[in-house]
């Protein structure tokens, strides 16, 4: 995946002079969204975040983001630098989708490969997935559904072009630029029934220390969260998810948006500590990638 460069928010500081939690605190509080890069000399790792909340956190190693915690990433942090890098809500969305894809092709050039013959391969397997491209003026994106273009994203010098002129703009770059190209089917993740595994053990705990009947009560203050939200209602105990939206995304921001209810709910009636501490026991069944979109609600 490649790391688009946007506004910059936070010229390069020494880590050794930052006070994370505050840094993290002044994130939230402004809205934030983009992402923090830390480059710590042997690697480099990201915080990406969306309206001051973090969506995904990685390393990049030798190219390949790896998902890690927040947590794991901020504990091994000792030297090196960190900045904070502006962009737009829809750049950092198609980042955290591609961070849940494996590429089927990854870094190809457009010196050894036509990018026209490329779609056009593309086209005759009716590909649906995702088209990632960085040349020297930035990172670009196309969404293809069933061999054609659905959208792209043109993002060069912190400017930001969507639809038909992105797309004849993306054509333009690579025709006169040398480009490296990585091709992504969608990612399937089993988010629905993680979900509900966790939120099970959460209800199951519960009923345990508390009883049955304080179970029913926290209960009825739980589907509070099921209100108004698309494709989620309210049954015995569980949340009925059948109608979610079948695009992931969605899926995603919903699912994390309920277990934030939730772990609110819980903390509330447990503690603070008492609360993340169930919450932590529970993901640690729970496999990657899951694990870490779950696990950043704390």
């Amino acid at each position: 995946m490649f790391l688009p460069e946007g506004t910059t928010r936070y010229k390069p500081i020494n880590i050794e002079l930052v006070n994370m939690d505050k840094l993290m605190l002044s994130l939230e509080q402004d809205m934030f969204t983009g992402f923090l890069d830390f480059d710590t000399g042997d690697n480099q790792v990201v915080i990406l975040f969306e309206r001051g909340e973090i969506l995904r956190s990685f390393s990049m190693g030798d190219g390949i983001p790896v998902l890690q915690s927040v947590n794991d990433i901020l504990r091994d942090l000792y030297s090196g630098e960190v900045r904070g890098v502006l962009l737009p809500p829809e750049i950092v969305e198609m980042m955290a989708c591609l961070l849940l894809c494996t590429p089927v092709h990854h870094n190809l050039s457009s010196y050894f490969t036509d990018f026209r013959t490329l779609l056009k391969s593309l086209e005759a397997q009716q590909f649906s997935g995702f088209v990632e491209l960085e040349t020297e003026g930035g990172v670009h994106y196309i969404t293809m559904e069933r061999g054609g273009p659905r959208s792209a994203l043109h993002f060069s010098s912190g400017l930001l072009m969507k639809g038909a002129p992105a797309l004849e703009r993306i054509f333009y770059d690579v025709g006169r630029m040398q480009a490296s190209i990585s091709v992504y089917p969608p990612a399937t993740l089993p988010l629905i029934e993680a979900f509900s595994t966790i939120s099970l053990g959460l209800l199951s705990a519960y009923m345990d220390l508390k009883g049955k009947i304080l179970t029913q009560k926290l209960w009825k203050r739980l589907s509070a969260c099921a209100k108004n939200v698309e494709g989620v209602s309210a049954g015995t105990l569980e949340f009925r998810l059948e109608e979610l939206p079948r695009d992931l995304w969605e899926r995603e921001k919903i699912l994390k948006t309920l277990m934030k209810c939730e772990i609110t709910l819980f903390k509330s009636e447990l503690g603070e500590e008492a609360a993340q501490a169930l919450y932590r026991r529970l993901l640690e069944d729970v496999k990657s990638p899951i694990k870490e979109i779950f696990g950043g609600i704390l």
